[in-house]
């Protein structure tokens, strides 16, 4: 739906009483639009026995051509001049089919600065309103955001006002035109609002609000030439990318809150023209960060290092970036991502991103490079060992440039736990009422309620040797496909052939030397990325049991913590739990696999490698299965149609 202005509108009430001072678009030659129900064709019709039952139902649009027509200047001002009492609040109003939304400021008050009322004269004015028509369908969440450009508006009038009545100047010159126009003849006339447009620099700020918001939906102007005001519509900006559908704000704001260390951005424009965009006094921060190179093969608490900043300030300027359009968060790319056609990717011919694909990649179609992943395709797979470094590296871009036109998604691989057999034969999740499971071993995301935790303050795994991200290692997109697993490893496809038959080992085959090292290597102290802060933010221990005891039922303690019996007796069969190293490692992710988690957020809380935490699934292949779908926590927005209920 449109989300576009129908009309921007400053009136103010004074000690002349209430005017309307300016509005734009101010097309007056569209009269009231109405329709009726049920009329008569004709006075000579006959008035039929339905059409006396059915009542006259008359339907007014205030709506023309995309303007606001039907309101006169002085239904105008005393509509949107209103009492002391409603003032310094959100204001909106419902007419018809028009929605008017806006923030009433209050002059000559309690908050005006103490030099002002001593050193200059008080204003005449004693509140203003610059007000936002809207289509009065609109959804809620695009009606508060033009509340909030009004009170920033506001705001920044108020101030110049005490500074240097800047509002009291513009508003003598508003007057003085509507004076001059209604003394020209009448061959000559003119609008009004045509010579405030000449005369007026708050005229001129108001008119490039409402060209902005109509266009990019970015608006950035500097009131007076001294108080800067940006803001960003979220629903306009976002509808720009690869979907070309509208967002849900709060369901992008949520997204942003579910940022980790191992995720990364992509920027979605130029870092030249990004750079150029900033203002002078822009934060320091955000230059040292944009000026990392290869930004998207590096996760979050690597590009912090490089920055030499803190992973809160990184989250907040990348968060800053994506609500305004300008990156988009992904998983760093590395030749271990599965990638997929996007539901949303556009696949008519003679598209214009298909003439970009071929000017970005001269003899490269676009189609075929999709073709290539109308089935979950990795990296590696699509890469060639006879391939030159310059064809890879051709590759990775390619890869990049999709991506950041939202035609490729990325799939990851979600570990779940099997319970045993019902009595009713049926297989279902044992932990906390899991949904069930689906006809070959896997489950839909909507029918297991995934979820992922909320906590973007996590402090990235103390480097060793088996590191997963090295946050010193800058590699060449030629040699990404070494940079996240050192160590030859399995493809994810191998994660899905059938699991073999349970063994027929009991639980009391494991021996009781295999215990006692298994809980000599679980009582080192943790590490941050452990158990036991994993724990605390997902699942806690049962009452009474402390996870890396010393002892030699240290390990059955642990899956006691996270596991059913049931489900303990069921990994107790599998042969791999007479390994005392394996069986320390399993009760250690044991609380990922809930289908919670995938692959590379394990990797990270637990300081693996991707080939040892596949080698441990498939040794305990008979209780666990694997899935493969989107990160929910990087999906930042829904789509919606905006459709306003009261």
């Amino acid at each position: 739906m449109d989300v576009n202005p129908l009309c921007v509108i400053l009136v103010k009430n004074g000690s002349r009483g209430d005017q309307l001072l300016f509005r734009y678009p101010y097309t007056t030659d569209i009269t009231l639009h109405t329709e009726s129900k049920n009329k008569r064709p004709t006075p000579y019709s006959l008035i039929t026995e339905d059409t006396i039952q059915k009542s006259q139902v008359s339907r007014t649009s205030n709506i023309a051509n995309g303007k606001l027509v039907g309101f006169s200047d002085k239904v105008i001002s005393n509509l949107f001049a209103v009492k002391i009492e409603l003032c310094d609040s959100k204001f909106e109003l419902k007419v018809n089919d028009v929605r008017f939304v806006g923030h009433p400021i209050r002059l000559n008050s309690a908050s005006a600065p103490a030099r002002t009322k001593t050193q200059r004269k008080l204003s005449s004015i004693i509140l203003f309103h610059i007000v936002f028509a809207l289509k009065a369908n609109l959804n809620h969440d695009v009606v508060n955001c033009y509340h909030d450009l009004s009170m920033r508006l506001g705001l920044a009038l108020r101030h110049e006002e005490y500074r240097c009545q800047f509002l009291s100047t513009q508003a003598k010159l508003m007057l003085s035109a509507h004076d001059d126009a209604s003394q020209l003849p009448e061959d000559g006339q003119v609008s009004p609002f045509q010579l405030i447009l000449d005369r007026s620099l708050l005229a001129r700020h108001l008119k490039q609000s409402y060209d902005e918001l109509c266009g990019s939906g970015i608006v950035q102007l500097r009131v007076n030439n001294w108080i800067e005001v940006s803001f960003c519509l979220p629903q306009k900006v976002h509808r720009s990318l690869a979907t070309g559908l509208p967002v849900d704000c709060e369901g992008l704001v949520d997204g942003l809150r579910n940022l980790k260390p191992y995720h990364t951005f992509l920027l979605l424009v130029s870092k030249a023209d990004l750079m150029c965009s900033l203002p002078p006094d822009s934060s320091q921060a955000l230059w040292r960060l944009l000026q990392v190179e290869e930004s998207h093969l590096m996760p979050f608490f690597t590009l912090a290092a490089d920055a030499d900043l803190t992973l809160n300030q990184v989250l907040m300027l990348v968060g800053h970036l994506v609500y305004w359009g300008k990156a988009t968060i992904i998983y760093p790319v590395c030749s271990t991502n599965i990638y997929v056609l996007s539901h949303n990717a556009p696949t008519i011919l003679n598209s214009q991103l298909c003439e970009s694909f071929q000017e970005q990649f001269p003899g490269s179609s676009l189609h075929a490079a999709m073709a290539e992943f109308s089935m979950p395709t990795s990296l590696s797979d699509k890469t060639k060992p006879i391939d030159s470094p310059l064809q890879q590296q051709e590759q990775v871009e390619q890869i990049v440039w999709l991506l950041k036109h939202g035609i490729l998604q990325q799939l990851h691989t979600y570990v779940y736990l099997t319970p045993p057999p019902s009595r009713t034969g049926s297989r279902e999740l044992g932990w906390c009422g899991g949904g069930q499971l689906g006809s070959h071993g896997t489950s839909s995301p909507a029918s297991t309620s995934i979820h992922t935790p909320t906590t973007v303050h996590e402090p990235p795994p103390p480097p060793t040797p088996t590191t997963v991200h090295e946050p010193s290692s800058h590699p060449p997109p030629s040699s990404l496909h070494h940079q996240h697993d050192p160590l030859p490893h399995p493809p994810p496809s191998s994660l899905h052939h059938d699991p073999p038959p349970p063994s027929q080992l009991q639980p009391g085959d494991l021996t009781r030397a295999a215990l006692h090292h298994a809980a000599v290597q679980l009582s080192h102290p943790p590490s941050e990325s452990d158990l036991g802060s994993v724990c605390s933010d997902e699942r806690s221990p049962s009452p009474g049991v402390t996870v890396g005891v010393t002892g030699e039922d240290s390990v059955v303690r642990t899956l006691d913590a996270t596991l059913t019996p049931a489900e303990r007796e069921l990994v107790m069969k599998v042969e791999a739990a007479c390994n005392p190293d394996d069986l320390k490692l399993f009760a250690k992710l044991c609380i990922y696999f809930r289908g919670q988690h995938h692959l590379e957020e394990m990797m990270y809380r637990v300081n693996l490698r991707r080939s040892q935490l596949l080698h441990l699934i498939d040794k305990f292949r008979p209780v666990l299965l694997t899935c493969q779908h989107i990160d929910p926590s990087i999906t930042l927005y829904t789509h919606t149609n905006h459709i306003h209920t009261d």
